[in-house]
């Protein structure tokens, strides 16, 4: 009797560059559908969650560029820096979608804070898990956020792109953690990022239904 033999989802670092594109177009199409919604609806929330998805399309933009930049230079910092502001606007967002009012500058002075501390600790040449563990913990701490935000939102409208969008915020929040591990790990790289692109079109998907 034939072995039968499961799909291989590990792949070489050479399709790094091409999952990289895969995974950028899925967050304009997140990009496109956010600013529309903004547009149609004029809510607040939609406005700054579009933000913080084109920080995030500029980090991995120049991870496309830049492949191979080193720790501590200005194209790695300048890549943390992306996160860093990204995770703000999608903590941000969230709040704002919660009605949870707060002052924009302390908004701006958080991303200040993160800006600083992301340059001084390249400048230390401390490890890049050290450097990068804290700036993907808090962006996926933003993800969690959000699908909390979405949670209880679903237990006052029980729609089923509400279900859909807590559970596409939870698992793109376990990614970004598990982001810096990641990169220690050659076969895991790209299947990361596929994985983010299927999260993100994921999202983009359960917001088109909630609408």
């Amino acid at each position: 009797m034939p072995e039968i033999r499961g799909f291989d989802l590990v792949f070489p670092r050479e399709y790094l560059r091409a999952a990289l594109l895969v995974s950028l177009l899925s967050v304009w199409v997140l990009v496109g559908l956010f600013y529309y919604l903004n547009r149609y609806t004029k809510r607040t929330y939609f406005t700054i969650w579009t933000a913080a998805w084109l920080f995030y399309a500029l980090w991995l933009t120049i991870g496309i560029s830049v492949p191979n930049a080193s720790p501590g230079t200005f194209i790695d910092i300048l890549r943390q820096w992306c996160v860093s502001i990204s995770a703000v606007f999608l903590l941000w967002g969230s709040l704002s979608f919660l009605e949870i009012h707060a002052r924009q500058m302390l908004f701006g002075l958080f991303m200040l804070f993160l800006l600083t501390w992301s340059f001084v600790r390249a400048g230390d040449g401390a490890d890049a898990l050290l450097t990068q563990l804290p700036i993907f913990s808090l962006i996926g701490l933003a993800s969690f956020f959000a699908a909390l935000s979405f949670y209880r939102q679903r237990q006052k409208r029980k729609f089923v792109g509400v279900g859909m969008l807590c559970l596409g915020f939870t698992l793109w929040g376990v990614y970004l953690v598990c982001y810096p591990f990641s990169q220690a790990y050659d076969t895991l790289v790209v299947t990361g990022f596929l994985f983010s692109a299927v999260l993100q079109l994921f999202i983009a998907v359960s917001m088109i239904v909630l609408v």
